[in-house]
């Protein structure tokens, strides 16, 4: 999926010369693209994500509209600050590209996983946070997600999984009994819960959460018009993240909708594997998911 954003940065950046790039020294391979034909664009500041944003802050000061790339542990939390205290807190058009979220890194364990970067960064107020679900994402979104005027995140996997459910951005029915909500490459754990669902009602349905915005909250309280219960699986802890939002807008607005949260669990530490090692280690078993959902059917 990296590779097909910076290919789509490319075609875009050919009609809007604001773009630049930027890189805290990496995705060596993956930018040459947009350095050989930008030179002019592009930037390494070195190991310094700080500077990186601080960088982005002054350029985007200036009229441009500065990507920000760097593996989203070192972007979002190292970078927290300098994101809050310039483009946050001036309305600036940085875009700050995060690669690899959730568990994405599986052997590089904890200082690589971005498994809490979204509950950091949607509380700052006017930054959107987008999460494409593939390759098509990608391709059919990035043109307008350049177009926002404020500070952007944007949540990209080293390799994209293929969705097929449908896009709660661009969804205008009310949803179902039983809405799953899937943000990230949590796409397929979130098809899995569908189909196993479906085998004690057909009244359920899966939704993409690409967007993370000013309107995502009256999105998800429209889907879930017709909810009783909201399963949400994300590549994130279960607190703070999209699950978090989903309980926020149920309570907010005095739903009587049960959330049920899969994602991960507990501190990822200690063996590591691979993405089903982990998955099955320090993410929420399906098998509990789908007992809470016989549960509730059943009172």
């Amino acid at each position: 999926m990296r590779q097909k954003l910076v290919d789509e940065l490319c075609k875009v950046a050919r009609t809007d010369d604001r773009i630049v790039l930027l890189t805290a020294d990496l995705g060596f391979g993956v930018l040459d693209q947009f350095a050989k034909e930008f030179p002019d664009r592009y930037f390494n500041v070195g190991v310094a994500e700080q500077s990186l944003i601080a960088t982005a802050t002054g350029l985007a000061e200036a009229g441009f509209v500065p990507y920000c790339y760097s593996i989203a542990t070192f972007a979002s939390l190292r970078g927290l600050e300098f994101i809050r205290n310039g483009p946050v807190a001036h309305k600036l058009p940085v875009r700050i590209i995060g690669i690899g979220p959730g568990m994405d890194y599986g052997f590089d364990g904890l200082s690589h996983f971005a498994i809490d970067d979204v509950g950091s960064l949607r509380c700052q107020p006017g930054l959107t946070i987008w999460a494409p679900s593939d390759d098509s994402d990608v391709s059919s979104q990035l043109a307008s997600v350049n177009q926002l005027s404020g500070p952007v995140y944007m949540r990209i996997l080293k390799n994209a999984v293929k969705c097929n459910c449908r896009r709660l951005d661009s969804d205008s029915d009310h949803g179902s009994m039983i809405s799953i909500l899937s943000l990230g490459d949590s796409h397929p754990t979130g098809e899995t819960i569908r189909l196993r669902v479906a085998e004690l009602t057909p009244d359920v349905s899966h939704q993409a959460v690409t967007l993370i915005g000013e309107n995502t909250v009256s999105a998800i309280q429209r889907h879930l018009t017709k909810a009783k219960i909201c399963i949400v699986t994300e590549n994130h802890y279960v607190v703070g993240g999209l699950s978090s939002l989903v309980a926020e807008v149920v309570a907010n607005n005095g739903l009587n909708i049960l959330v049920i949260p899969s994602g991960v669990t507990s501190l990822p530490i200690g063996k590591l594997g691979n993405a089903k090692y982990l998955s099955n280690r320090f993410m929420t078993d399906l098998d509990s998911v789908l007992a809470k959902v016989q549960s509730e059917l059943g009172s």
